[in-house]
């Protein structure tokens, strides 16, 4: 089994390097290293794109849900095996690369960029393809950082999605600019102007059955004063926020993996 504190690395990593499109080719490893057994996916996009994905199985699999990791905007899904390894203890987990991203086709993208429109087809992408090739799942779709933020936009514009976890979701690109360039005022990090990466404009229209925001209270790019206005915009009855003290951006399921699992199992226990 892969060592947990290289993972933690690269996590880490890839959390300096947030708010700006950074993708790696390279999988630092494959959910087997990371002890999970799996199945490599091809899945295609409503614009004829191709991305890769695995789907990490636990060792019984007892559930009725199926979890979506949308990732970051830097690095690429095996960055994320630590924390699919955490879910995938007891529910199945669907990892894949947005375009550019891994062994997904290839994509133009623009460095400086927070995100591209064309993420949020990628998920839809693979939310689709797991309704069709996993019917009998109930779907719940976790997202982090870049991910969270277009969860929440994915939640809000697609039905019979049982349950959305948001880790660290942006309000708006022109709120990240400006608490990044803050604290980086040489940065050239750049919102582009679409509404398919405006949490804030589609939260009203929240359509998930639950709703989990997860935060770090150290986060100084994202505030938490964000996190608490995107959860009160949320039309859902079933809703919660929870803020880890002492973390950082990307930093919940390194620093607090007790708290993060209990957290996440008994939400995903409710989704079922």
């Amino acid at each position: 089994m892969i060592r947990n504190f290289i993972l933690a690395f690269w996590l880490l990593v890839l959390s300096t390097e947030a708010f700006a499109i950074h993708p790696y080719k390279d999988y630092v490893a494959l959910p087997s290293q990371a002890g999970m057994s799996y199945d490599s996916l091809n899945i295609p996009t409503a614009d004829h794109f191709r991305l890769t994905g695995w789907c990490c199985k636990p060792t019984k699999d007892s559930t009725d849900i199926l979890v979506i990791l949308a990732g970051t905007d830097a690095g690429n899904m095996s960055y994320d095996l630590q924390v699919a390894q955490i879910v995938a203890q007891k529910f199945p987990v669907l990892l894949f690369d947005y375009r550019g991203f891994g062994s997904s086709q290839a994509f133009a993208y623009d460095a400086n960029a927070i995100g591209h429109p064309e993420y949020l087809i990628d998920l839809d992408a693979a939310v689709s393809y797991a309704q069709k090739n996993y019917p009998s799942k109930k779907i719940v779709i976790y997202g982090r950082s870049l991910g969270a933020a277009l969860a929440l936009i994915e939640g809000s514009m697609r039905t019979g999605i049982a349950g959305v976890v948001a880790e660290s979701p942006y309000e708006s690109q022109a709120l990240l600019a400006k608490h990044y360039k803050d604290e980086n005022p040489n940065d050239k990090v750049k919102p582009i102007e679409s509404d398919s990466l405006e949490p804030l404009k589609h939260i009203q229209n929240f359509r998930g059955k639950k709703l989990l925001i997860l935060h770090g209270k150290s986060d100084k790019h994202i505030l938490t004063a964000e996190m608490i206005d995107l959860i009160q915009r949320a039309p859902v009855a079933n809703k919660k926020l929870t803020i880890f003290p002492g973390c950082d951006h990307l930093e919940l399921p390194i620093k607090a993996p007790q708290k993060f699992w209990e957290v996440m199992g008994e939400f995903l226990i409710q989704c079922e």
